[in-house]
């Protein structure tokens, strides 16, 4: 092997590894940063608002953040309060309606048993008694090594039940710590946002900063775009259940589909989470109108938000469908849940990367131009 390919081979090695290096870094600095990183995105929706505030009502800024924090915060916390409602008001409902269904369901298991599981089950006995004492033996050590063994599950099951509550009641106090961090940290970060920028416009004339410049932009853009493009597939769910429930005759079909749209952010079951129980229920209520329009309701729903997001997602940050669908898919694998943010934003910070010319410059640092990129500038 020449010198040459053996210097580049190295400076190939050198490259991989400080690009694996870099992704560990910012991964474990990602584990401890993320509610300042949360806290800045957080600001960037409301520097606007403060700018506002500050620049039509000459309003001091840190009372303008107080303001738009109070509002943003007061919008979220009203959706939250209006959600909680509206599953109270239809959990009231249910249970009213609870007894009539019990004694109801209890009737139909009751003629289920009657006519298919009782004549089964004599005519399992009539097996049984025919059986020689050896298989009645063993059928018996069966049945009871299945009780014994159901037992188990159910201890284990219950176990990891608890496990999850205490879990989850030990974790309180750090998720309201967490809160009061992203809070004040957004507080801070959206008050003193000029002086932040004004640090930035020194750096301009620094070699590579209108690279990092690009690649900020590009990323503030995709953003906002993802936002935008989670609100129109929100609201077009929305309108997809309002229509089904108005064709449905459902009570209030306004509230459930204002409710369904708000589970329509949840990854994986999204609209199912309030449709799937509903339509059980209904099934149990023996309403199977409602139940199989529920059912095909849901269907319509998921086809079309499967559809149209790599679609609608990728024109608002910049990618192409295929590409909008490769990101969301390798981000649910590599980040599970977060995989539908995380994936995308990766995505576009790629592209932005490539814009930039980053992967251009190390392809000719790899090849022993490194000098050549400076001179080009």
């Amino acid at each position: 092997m020449s010198s040459t390919k053996l210097w580049q081979l190295l400076r190939f090695v050198l490259v991989v590894t400080g690009l694996i290096l870099i992704t560990w870094l910012l991964n474990v600095l990602f584990q401890y940063t993320y509610p300042f990183v949360l806290a800045l995105l957080l600001s960037l929706v409301t520097v606007p608002l403060v700018n506002l505030f500050e620049r039509k009502l000459n309003m001091p800024r840190a009372l303008g953040t107080i303001v738009s924090l109070l509002i943003v915060l007061s919008a979220v916390v009203g959706v939250i309060v209006l959600v909680i409602i509206q599953l109270i008001h239809y959990a009231t409902i249910a249970a009213e309606r609870l007894p009539e269904q019990i004694k109801t369901f209890t009737e139909y298991i009751q003629r289920l048993f009657n006519d298919k599981i009782a004549p089964l089950l004599n005519d399992a006995y009539e097996s049984y008694q025919q059986l020689n004492p050896g298989q009645t033996t063993s059928l018996e050590g069966g049945i009871t090594e299945l009780g014994v063994q159901l037992a188990a599950a159910i201890g284990v099951l219950s176990r990891g039940v608890a496990s999850t509550l205490q879990s989850m009641l030990a974790a309180l106090p750090l998720v309201l710590l967490l809160v009061i961090v992203i809070v004040l940290a957004w507080f801070f970060i959206t008050k003193d946002w000029p002086s932040y920028i004004e640090s930035l416009n020194r750096m301009n004339k620094r070699t590579g900063y209108k690279e990092f410049e690009e690649v900020m932009i590009n990323l503030r853009s995709a953003l906002f775009g993802y936002v935008r493009a989670q609100v129109i597939l929100i609201s077009m769910t929305f309108g997809i259940v309002l229509i089904g429930l108005l064709i449905l005759r459902i009570d209030n079909p306004l509230s459930v589909a204002l409710l369904a749209a708000f589970f329509d952010l949840l990854p994986y079951l999204g609209v199912g989470t309030l449709l799937i129980p509903w339509a059980a229920f209904a099934a149990v209520s023996g309403d199977w109108y409602v139940t199989i329009g529920l059912i095909i309701l849901y269907i319509i729903v998921i086809v079309q938000r499967n559809f149209a997001e790599p679609k609608i997602v990728g024109s608002h940050i910049g990618l192409n469908p295929l590409a909008a669908l490769i990101a969301i898919f390798v981000g649910l694998k590599l980040f599970g849940v977060l995989g539908f943010i995380v994936g995308p934003v990766l995505a576009v910070l790629i592209k932005a990367l490539y814009n930039a010319k980053v992967f251009h410059y190390m392809w000719r640092f790899i090849v022993g131009n490194p000098h050549t990129t400076v001179k080009e500038r």
